[in-house]
């Protein structure tokens, strides 16, 4: 009977969080396909090139937001009813914070952050006008973003999903409208995301304030020394895998650049697109899963982790596989959405051949990060975590490239993603005889 109840909460909160990670991807990649076939290459590149400051919003927005969440699920656990109120309002006014001064600094900084980026002539002028209006608007992406984990994990995952997709609702008609009919570009682009950001944000704070926020005390929210090292501790690794995407981003625009110039990173844009959505569908999983093994972990319930990290083992096998034959199968309508010129159309169609096979390997990779960070081990997830960025992928990606020049930088994403594997692999078994010996045995 236990395991038929664990069951069913895994389906009613795995569905909707992957729907929510899906729409979330689909703001960049809804951009890219009006840009590219209303506008051209060189702003789909120009999209590209800027979304990694983008990012900075959303991954900090997460880390506090997903930490809190975690944080919360794990106090409903231990039924310390104070303290998930405390964590709710104080987890609120960090957002709050965070979404005015964080923007405020990135806009100060945005031309010498491009520069960085390595974006020059037009690619620089089109991601210049692009980011500074997602900048202008900071605050909502980072409200949204932050505020969407806490709803979820109060049991509300359809609620979270919903306000995610009339978010992207409204970003596509407006899309439409700026960019199609109005011929207003990358600024027309930029706009349509920025207030879609800004439904996703009210909505979410409107469901909030009327379910939570209006009923709990001012002093909770006033966030505490000790929740802020929680929820920062908690929150650095989900942060780190909001991010990373965008450092991967940097990193393999760089070696574009090198060695294929501006047509490589038009190649890209198109192949980051593709992944991200395979990524944060994966991710979904390791999200939807996470409320209930934190819950499970307050409240001393091993058994239910064990059995509910199983299944969700089950579901990566499962939807890696759709999502890598589904990239192969459908590979020329995939290509041809996006508008690319036809020099440009048959070495994208290669690239995301090898790139999609890093799927499998990725979702095992994040599903077990999920589980170190819902059990706040937080130095074995932070681990996993930043080792791509900082040593596996860049090793990779020089190595693969100076042997195999634009192929190459297609063929270090699989190997990078085995790699990694492969490591936390090592890591779940060490966390297996600290955490579950009765259980495994």
């Amino acid at each position: 009977m236990q395991k038929k109840q664990w069951s069913q909460q895994f389906y009613r909160y795995i569905f909707p969080s992957m729907i929510t990670m899906l729409l979330g991807s689909f703001y960049a990649i809804t951009d890219g396909l009006f840009v590219g076939n209303a506008v051209g290459d060189i702003a789909l590149g120009a999209i590209n090139i800027a979304y990694p400051i983008q990012v900075i919003l959303n991954a900090v927005a997460i880390g506090i937001g997903v930490g809190g969440a975690v944080v919360m699920s794990i106090y409903k656990g231990k039924k310390e009813e104070e303290k998930v109120e405390h964590t709710i309002g104080g987890v609120f006014a960090l957002l709050l914070v965070i979404g005015i001064v964080l923007p405020f600094i990135l806009y100060l900084n945005k031309e010498q952050l491009l520069h960085m980026l390595h974006a020059e002539g037009e690619i620089y002028e089109g991601a210049l006008v692009y980011i500074s209006i997602i900048l202008l608007g900071g605050l909502l992406p980072v409200l949204g973003n932050g505020l969407n984990p806490l709803i979820r994990n109060q049991g509300r995952a359809n609620i979270a999903t919903l306000c995610m997709s009339s978010g992207l609702l409204t970003n596509i008609i407006l899309d439409y409208i700026f960019v199609f009919r109005f011929n207003m570009g990358i600024y027309g682009a930029a706009l349509a995301t920025i207030l879609a950001q800004g439904v996703v944000a009210c909505s979410g704070f409107l469901y909030l304030y009327i379910s939570t926020l209006r009923k709990i005390a001012k002093q909770h929210f006033i966030p505490t020394k000790e929740l802020m090292i929680q929820v920062i501790q908690t929150g650095i690794s989900p942060f780190g895998q909001a991010l990373i995407p965008s450092i991967v981003i940097v990193l393999t625009n760089w070696i574009c650049i090198y060695y294929g110039g501006n047509e490589a990173v038009t190649i890209f844009s198109i192949v980051s697109y593709v992944l991200s959505s395979g990524q944060l569908l994966l991710q979904g999983i390791g999200d939807g899963v996470q409320p209930l093994i934190s819950y499970y972990y307050g409240s001393g319930e091993n058994e239910g982790i064990y059995y509910l990290y199983k299944k969700a083992q089950k579901a990566v096998l499962l939807l890696s596989i759709v999502l890598v034959l589904s990239s192969i199968i459908f590979i020329e309508p995939l290509t041809a959405i996006f508008g690319l010129s036809k020099p440009l159309f048959e070495p994208t169609k290669t690239a995301i051949v090898i790139t999609v096979l890093s799927l499998p390997f990725l979702g095992f990779m994040r599903l077990i990060c999920s589980l170190f960070y819902a059990t706040q081990e937080n130095k074995l997830a932070a681990v996993l975590v930043y080792l791509e960025p900082c040593i596996i992928l860049p090793v990779c990606l020089l190595l693969f490239s100076y042997f195999f020049q634009v192929n190459g930088i297609w063929m270090a994403y699989p190997i990078a993603q085995m790699l990694l594997l492969v490591i936390a692999s090592f890591m779940k078994k060490c966390y297996d005889c600290k955490q579950f010996t009765e259980i495994s045995s």
